[in-house]
């Protein structure tokens, strides 16, 4: 009785330590992604925009969204994760039209969804009741 009360211990506390390392994963790649895409949406609000800025801060975007997804696909929903690849998709189409209205339009989506990932799956009350 003893051994199997130590070893469901022992499997909670190895459940909360996994959850622990993806949250701050997820939140660490979430905060860095929103921040380039911040970036991103500036470059673009500028009065004259440096095309060649643009293309390279989409381009670093776009290498480091692959990194995570890779990563994040694991434990989070593909679904969601393609919706933000879908949106990171989009802008690249936009930057390369010189529709900046409309690529800042699906940043915004897709930081919506990334913020919404990060609520989703983080360890709170209301999403384990």
């Amino acid at each position: 009785m003893v051994k199997e009360f130590f070893i469901c211990i022992i499997i909670l506390i190895l459940i909360f330590i996994g959850n622990g390392i993806t949250q701050g994963y997820s939140r660490n790649s979430i905060e860095n992604i929103n921040g380039k895409l911040k970036e991103l949406t500036e470059e673009m609000n500028k009065e004259k925009v440096d095309e060649d800025v643009v293309i390279k801060k989409e381009k670093e975007i776009d290498k480091q969204w692959e990194e995570m997804f890779s990563r994040l696909a694991y434990y989070i929903e593909h679904e969601e994760l393609e919706k933000v690849s879908t949106n990171l998709e989009n802008t690249k189409t936009y930057i390369k039209l010189k529709e900046y209205n409309n690529a800042i339009k699906e940043i915004n989506e897709g930081v919506y969804i990334l913020n919404h990932i990060e609520d989703k799956y983080s360890f709170n009350m209301q999403n384990i009741f």
